[in-house]
């Protein structure tokens, strides 16, 4: 795309959403209409969001190819709730100040992302796109009982289109700044009253919005690109009265080099004046490819109005992930590949009864399982200074390149018993109970072997260092949930809940902790909130408190000050409370949106934890990573009627306080307060299926960070970057 067409198209984007949200409408004004009902499984069945005693946020899919939200990571641009991390090729979600950063082959997220209900283990499971999507429900708070392990923070649960009896289809093309382009297909086949088919795919790039120079091979580098591939085929029969079976097989593929890092000196902030030019020693680049099969049997024709439910899936994975892991030791071109081939398998056997019962209840088996191959290495590259600059290994009689290697086998699995019931007082009031015993078991063999010709002297050839890194450990535990929930009227609901959260243990990948196991974390919460439709149903008003007391919260900590080696330990207790405040209006033809938090988190007294330096550091009192104290989200949309169809333009912006990404909460690990906005236009026929949509995010190009962290086998701090502005319009059509 041209300089002179991406300056316009961001221009005319800006103009006719700031002066159509000032200024009279010219033309006739369509009159609102009321808010709409949308129906959420955030309880495992069908309920209607206003109705739902459950913390949460929905995103339809339309709202969000609107806003040019197409994965997980731009989700936490539009909600303060949200805060998603970026990490070496994977990323990891903070619900209400609670995350895992733990992204190693061991760790296990306290926020899981479920994909059509299978739950996802590998954080660089997420980074596929989202298409083809019915709605995104963003949980608050520990959702364990009904929704699968380790959600102590909440769960992210992201809703595909199902095949339905109505034969349709749609395609969409779009083009933006940093060469981007993305295309979307998709039809619906009704082949019988009985049998629907649904096939989609998507394809989505864009260049790098950084550039890596300074490589030891002479290579330039876009960093931060995307080039994702994805495709999706299902299928929807029912044989027989009462029975329901759906599948569907899904293959990502992405091919592009990934984040990058902007380094500093250790201890040292990075310069914020130039994030888009970064220097390096190797060169990076992600690979994924993976093939997801889902299925699901709905039996609902069993006596009593009985009815069962067998949800299974099987996801295949490959990632390799190569990073610059250049260092102070001697010098050298070093580069870390990361190699993981997860297996996993899903399986859940749910028994219930009618929804509208005045006893209601759900019970079920869960089971999980992944087998994990690592094949992991840090290599040298090339050798300098000692020799001739850029001398290759293999001119000193070296045996090989690797540094270091990691040869895993590692086995997950996860076992679980169900039950919740709802107990209707009358009319208006709901009791509900729920219990859920899980039995989790991590095992490991293999090893890591360090060459030390290519590591630490390339005057001992042939020598190496074997450490064992087998490790076995299983943890059980019971969580449950008691509430109370009030209708007061048909559009008023409060309700108040207790629950219990637990996170499995696991044990380390690293260091001298290779084969040190950790206990899990678990977390006691309560809550009390209020959801509300008043004003004719034009104005919603949704509330609620929370305080959540945690255990044996996860941390790293180092182990080993020579080498930096750091491993993952329980580090003692924290306290969490906050305040949310969603509400939606619509006034004299606008639709006004807001979603405030306030977030209150510390640690206990008494808690010391070694950094990468090897000192002990009392962190008593200090604020959890990844939760800023106040995050706030706006909107703004009008609907025009112009006679030949309807133009809307929306602004939104989101505002976040500071917040530390360690537990350390040193400054050079801080995020700033900042502020972003987006805008955005939409303009549909009077008829025809088909509209554009053009959108500006992060128009005011501000930096904000998605990671810090502190290097210290490298000695340097490393930064990654959120999108700087990005603008495009999409042409769509339905058919």
């Amino acid at each position: 795309m041209n300089s002179g067409f991406s300056a316009a198209l961001c221009a005319s984007v800006s103009m006719v959403a700031f002066c159509s949200l000032a200024t009279p409408a010219m033309a006739q004004e369509a009159k609102p209409a009321g808010l709409q009902e949308i129906v959420v499984t955030a309880s495992r069945v069908e309920t209607a969001a206003q109705k739902t005693p459950i913390a949460l946020t929905v995103y339809t899919g339309a709202d969000l190819a609107g806003k040019g939200i197409s994965n997980v990571q731009a989700l936490s641009s539009i909600d303060p709730s949200l805060n998603i991390t970026s990490s070496t090729g994977a990323a990891y979600v903070a619900v209400r100040g609670i995350a895992s950063t733990d992204v190693t082959e061991t760790g296990d997220p306290s926020v899981p992302i479920a994909r059509d209900g299978f739950y996802t283990n590998r954080s660089f499971n997420i980074a596929s796109s989202m298409y083809d999507i019915a709605r995104v429900e963003v949980l608050k708070g520990p959702q364990g009982t009904l929704n699968g392990r380790n959600s102590t923070g909440g769960l992210l649960s992201i809703i595909t289109n199902r095949p339905t009896a109505k034969d349709g289809g749609y395609a969409a093309l779009g083009v933006g700044n940093y060469g981007a382009f993305e295309s979307d297909l998709g039809a619906n086949i009704a082949v019988t009253d009985k049998l629907q088919v649904r096939a989609s795919g998507t394809y989505r790039y864009h260049q790098g919005y950084r550039t890596v120079t300074g490589l030891y091979n002479g290579q330039t580098l876009r960093g931060d690109d995307s080039n994702v591939a994805s495709g999706r085929f299902q299928m929807a029969w029912r044989p027989v009265d009462g029975l329901k079976l759906w599948a569907s097989y899904q293959h990502d593929s992405i091919d592009n080099v990934g984040d990058v890092t902007k380094d500093s000196t250790i201890r040292t902030r990075v310069s914020l004046a130039n994030v888009q030019t970064f220097s390096g020693n190797a060169p990076s680049s992600t690979k994924l490819t993976a093939d997801r099969v889902r299925w699901e049997a709905v039996y609902d024709a069993l006596p009593a109005g009985l009815s069962l439910t067998y949800a299974g899936g099987f996801d295949k994975s490959s990632f390799r992930r190569k990073t610059d892991a250049t260092g102070p030791v001697y010098d050298a071109v070093r580069q870390f590949i990361q190699g993981e081939d997860p297996k996993t398998w899903n399986h859940e056997v749910r028994l219930s009864n009618s929804s509208a019962s005045k006893l209601f209840f759900q019970t079920g088996w869960f089971h999980f399982q992944e087998r994990n191959i690592i094949n992991s290495g840090l290599y040298n590259l090339q050798m300098t200074g000692m020799f001739a600059p850029g001398a290759a290994l293999s001119a000193m009689g070296q045996a090989g390149k690797y540094g270091i290697k990691f040869d895993y086998d590692i086995l997950t699995k996860s076992d679980a018993i169900f039950g919740q019931v709802a107990y209707r007082l009358n009319d208006q009031v709901k009791l509900s109970l729920g219990a859920r015993n899980t039995w989790d078991s991590k095992s490991r063999i293999g090893n890591a072997v360090l060459y030390l010709p290519a590591l630490a002297s390339p005057f001992a050839p042939n020598r190496t260092l074997t450490t064992p890194g087998n490790g076995d450990m299983s943890t059980s535990k019971l969580t449950y949930h008691a509430g109370v929930d009030y209708q007061i009227t048909p559009r008023s609901l409060v309700y108040a809940k207790f629950d219990t959260g637990y996170k499995s243990g696991g044990f380390n990948s690293n260091g001298s902790a290779a084969s040190v196991a950790y206990a899990p974390e678990t977390l006691k919460a309560w809550e009390i909130g209020t959801k509300n439709r008043f004003l004719d149903n034009k104005l919603q008003v949704n509330a609620a408190a929370f305080y959540f007391d945690y255990s044996g919260y996860q941390a790293s900590r180092s182990t080993d000050a020579l080498s930096g080696g750091s491993g993952i330990f329980n580090i003692g207790s924290a306290k969490i409370y906050g305040a949310e405040l969603q509400t939606i209006a619509l006034i004299e033809g606008f639709r006004l949106d807001s979603n405030i938090a306030y977030l209150h988190t510390e640690f206990g007294k008494g808690i010391s934890v070694r950094d990468g330096g090897g000192t002990t550091r009392d962190i008593s009192g200090h604020r959890l990573p990844n939760a800023p104290a106040f995050t706030a989200t706006f909107g703004a949309e009008r609907m025009i009627d112009l006679g030949v169809g309807s133009l809307t333009p929306r602004i939104d912006g989101k505002y976040s306080s500071d917040f530390y990404y360690d537990v350390f909460n040193d400054a050079d690990t801080r995020s700033k307060a900042y502020v972003t906005g987006n805008l955005s236009v939409n303009f549909k026929p009077a008829h025809g299926g088909w509209q554009i949509d053009a959108y500006v995010r992060n128009f005011t190009d501000k930096v904000v960070l998605a990671n810090a962290a502190r290097n210290f086998v490298a000695l340097k701090n490393t930064y990654q970057f959120q999108a700087p502005r990005t603008f495009g319009i999409r042409a769509s059509v339905k058919f």
